[in-house]
């Protein structure tokens, strides 16, 4: 058996023994080696009781010629066994029931962000849902808590190494004059004239080469710069070199089809050892959430038809992306960095934000293709259920506006299996809570503003619970709640009515984008595609989509977007930041803010709470946030000092 390389395999043990394997196997061994019962300190959740933790690696094998991983980028380069098929291993870690009699009979998938593990939203538990990750991101260094992929290195047929070139941006945010700085793969060349490292204050600004600019190879996998003067700590750093030994990343994909198909449609692995959700039955129903990263995961493992499993079966019933915006990854590639993710100021020259941006199959007049996020699953009868959701700053930052639009800034109509919501004032993940206690309701970091504070967990929690429901029982989500240009929520940058508030500026800046075929490095921007951001009221506050309750009983403006303070590339967007400008107490206190104050709006703080709760109840009659939640989120406001006349 010949397994070549494998990335970060080292003491994985990674051996099948030569063990015959149904040719439909895709999982080859599943092997449970951490056992905690009861797990979470032996808390108690509702009915369902306490649960357990598992923790494992899964095994696979899979075909290089099945049409179903075919388009695994170097899947033909990767090492395979004697039978010829590319092994894998990954981590997977379950949370179900101790008395599983109790368990709801569903699986719910949570993608791992950048290998996280744990539990997540602990309303699923008292839910009774068995909580499943499973590691996809092939360039994370397994450690005994995160949850990752050993996938293989891809090798030319005389067993020579992959080259080509490579990209790496660097944004220090910091004054050094001196930084190091990682390379995603190790360089094929150690002299320095095979690589380049320019320096720019923005995305769009000319790549410079100042004489101070110098930097060295550390080692193969490492660089120093010594940063050039006049260049502040927001500039972008960029390293064009000649890579080696690429990562088949696609086959993270195929790692989490394989295991969440085991799971679902297996009673054991082909050794016997059992499947640890097949007590007391499989599941009826797979789930799967993705935020931020994993959002962005989730899309592109449906856009390249990974929710059929190998023998034709669904994989997720139901999928919740989050805050991915029209984004999908940088994964299926050559020398492919997952971990990228494109702003404003950050990571435009990597691919992984090009068409298609949305569920609705549509033309591009850029490219001249025809394509939809879900053409390949409809081909196979595999289409979920879809709940897609945002926070306002992925108008900002991810051209959310793309997922309702076409190319050229017009409504689309959605698919029926697809509703979409876009909850305004978050910025990117959400913060602790507006009236939360600490340091964060003056944080800013590198930004310019104060950053918003409204969090993001409490509609997320609901919009699950509506996706089981939409899967399990039938039951039709709510509405979607997503501005488009028809309801008047979609406008242009340069059109926004913001308001002229004293001391804050509003720029217009958004992340634009450009088609780009990326085929050489670093790519080059052809014609733009429109995208539109969040019409706002009076206040600076959006009109359309999914209003939290502190938003619509407002005690400031919340935005999804921030600028970066100076000294950090001062006027671009800072990062997935939102902006808090509070509104004065009184008139008196207003001076030339056009906005109303606190007391002209609420009269005391008992009439604050009321507008808060006539909200929050609102928002619980309409299944978009539940009744636990809404009950924080009022509390808060009852217990907040932040406002007049108690």
């Amino acid at each position: 058996m010949r397994l070549g390389r494998m990335h970060a395999l080292a003491g994985a043990g990674l051996v099948l023994g030569g063990v015959a394997v149904p040719a439909a196997a895709q999982v080859t061994r599943f092997e449970v080696q951490v056992v905690e019962s009861p797990a979470l300190e032996g808390q108690s959740y509702g009915d369902i009781g306490q649960f357990e933790r598992l923790r494992g690696v899964a095994y696979g094998a899979v075909d290089p010629l099945d049409p179903r991983n075919a388009d695994i980028v170097n899947i033909d380069l990767a090492p395979t066994d004697d039978r010829g098929r590319v092994e894998y291993a990954t981590t997977v870690e379950i949370y179900r029931p101790v008395d599983m009699d109790n368990w709801n009979g569903v699986l719910f998938h949570t993608v791992p962000n950048r290998g996280g593990a744990g539990v997540g939203d602990e309303s699923l538990l008292e839910r009774g849902f068995a909580l499943v990750r499973v590691g996809w991101q092939g360039d994370i260094e397994p450690t005994e808590e995160n949850i990752t992929a050993m996938l293989p290195v891809a090798a030319n047929p005389d067993g020579g190494p992959v080259e080509g070139r490579a990209l790496e941006e660097f944004i220090f945010d910091n004054p050094d004059e001196v930084s190091r700085a990682p390379l995603s793969y190790p360089t094929a060349s150690m002299d320095p004239s095979s690589a380049r490292l320019t320096v720019r204050r923005a995305q769009d600004g000319p790549r410079e080469t100042p004489s101070d600019l110098r930097w060295t190879f550390v080692s193969e996998n490492e660089i120093e710069i010594v940063r050039a003067a006049g260049y502040d700590g927001g500039a972008i750093y960029e390293f064009v070199y000649e890579a080696r030994d690429p990562i088949v990343m696609g086959l993270g994909f195929a790692a989490m089809r394989d295991v969440i198909s085991f799971l679902r449609y297996a009673v054991a692995d082909p050794l016997g050892a059992p499947n640890p959700l097949a007590s007391p039955s499989l599941p009826h129903a797979a789930l799967s959430l993705g935020i931020s990263q994993s959002g962005r995961y989730l899309r592109d493992f449906l856009y390249q038809g990974f929710n059929e499993d190998i023998e034709g079966r669904i994989v997720f019933d139901g999928v919740h992306p989050v805050i991915a915006g029209s984004r999908k990854t940088f994964t299926n590639y050559p020398f492919a960095q997952p971990g990228r993710w494109q702003r404003q100021h950050e990571d435009h020259e990597y691919p992984g934000d090009q068409f298609p941006f949305t569920y609705t199959t549509t033309t591009d007049p850029l490219s001249g293709r025809t394509d939809g996020l879900l053409e390949r699953c409809r081909a196979s009868d595999t289409c979920p259920r879809i709940i897609h959701s945002d926070g306002e700053a992925e108008i900002w930052q991810a051209r959310a506006s793309l997922v309702v639009t076409d190319a050229i800034g017009r409504d689309l109509q959605l698919p029926d299996n697809v509703r979409v919501y876009l909850v305004a004032g978050i910025q990117h993940g959400g913060g602790p809570g507006i009236h939360a206690a600490g340091p964060y309701r003056d944080y800013r970091g590198f930004c310019e503003n104060v950053r918003s504070a409204i969090p993001l967990a409490p509609f997320v929690a609901a919009l699950n619970v509506a996706l089981y429901d939409w899967v399990v029982n039938d039951i039709e989500p709510p509405p979607s709640r997503f501005p488009t240009v028809s309801n008047g929520g979609l406008v242009s940058a340069d059109a926004l009515a913001f308001p002229d508030i004293p001391g804050v500026r509003y720029t217009g800046s958004y992340n634009p984008l450009h088609y780009r075929t990326h085929e050489g490095v670093p790519p080059v921007d052809g014609d733009p595609y429109v995208v539109l951001v969040g019409a706002v009221d009076e206040d600076g506050n959006m009109t359309h989509g999914l209003i939290p309750p502190t938003l619509a009983a407002p005690i400031g403006t919340h935005t999804g977007w921030n600028l970066r303070a100076e000294g950090f590339g001062a006027g671009e967007q800072c990062t997935g930041a939102g902006s808090f400008f509070p509104f004065a107490v009184d008139a008196e206190e207003r001076a030339g803010d056009p906005r109303s104050s606190l007391a002209e709006r609420y009269g005391t703080h008992a009439g604050y709470v009321s507008a808060v709760r006539r909200a929050a109840e609102a928002l619980v009659r309409d299944r978009l946030l539940l009744p636990v939640d809404a009950a924080e989120i009022v509390g808060q406001a009852e217990a907040s000092e932040v406002l007049i006349g108690r």
